[in-house]
């Protein structure tokens, strides 16, 4: 068995990374590590990569799983993660085909970071026709990554090039979201992930 920790918009190399096993656990009781792929997302803009980071409400010299960590719905992040994603990738061959769905996402408003993410997982899992086997775990596995960068950042390659939206302007940027792939690739992202 796999066990990955809770992502948010998780990155390709996740999701490739799910793809190829077939019993998948997700650790809720690890505790969270700060600005890490649990609460943040890499999208493309104009000016290049952008981090959309989900505000959670802190607990004053504890530390807390992910199974308790709650948002901080004190601020309208929902909006303001729309409108990046929105500006990143509104000119995108499949920006109108997944936006209602991700603004359906957003309107439901999750008490935990847990909950958004498995909506998320979900919806992805719906999108891209993966059919995946996902647990939740309910005792701590001790089996998730602690460095923070894991599944974020250039490495590792997660998915053959495709046509990303500002690509005259910049050369292709790997391993983002999901978002980044599902906007610019549609159902299509899937074949980058089957071997080849």
């Amino acid at each position: 068995m796999l066990v990955l920790p809770s992502a948010y918009f998780p990155s390709l190399a996740y999701i490739r990374t799910l793809l190829n096993h077939s019993d998948i656990c997700i650790d809720l009781q690890e505790h969270f590590i700060k600005q890490s792929i649990r609460t943040r997302a890499e999208i493309l803009g104009a000016n290049g990569i952008l981090q959309l980071n989900v505000p959670i409400i802190h607990v004053a010299h504890a530390k807390q799983t992910v199974a308790a960590l709650q948002i901080d719905n004190s601020k309208n992040w929902q909006a303001e993660h729309l409108r990046t994603i929105t500006s990143a990738y509104a000119n995108a061959p499949y920006f109108d085909h997944y936006a209602y769905d991700i603004q359906l996402i957003f309107k439901q408003r999750y008490m935990y970071v847990f909950e958004l993410n498995k909506a998320i997982l979900e919806w992805i899992n719906l999108a891209l026709d993966l059919q995946l086997k996902i647990s939740w775990s309910t005792e701590f596995t001790g089996q998730t990554p602690t460095d923070k960068k894991a599944w974020l950042g250039r490495v590792p390659h997660a998915t053959n090039a495709y046509q990303q939206v500002f690509s005259e302007q910049q050369k292709f940027v790997q391993n983002l979201s999901v978002l980044d792939g599902l906007m610019n690739e549609g159902p299509m992202l899937r074949a980058h992930f089957l071997p080849r």
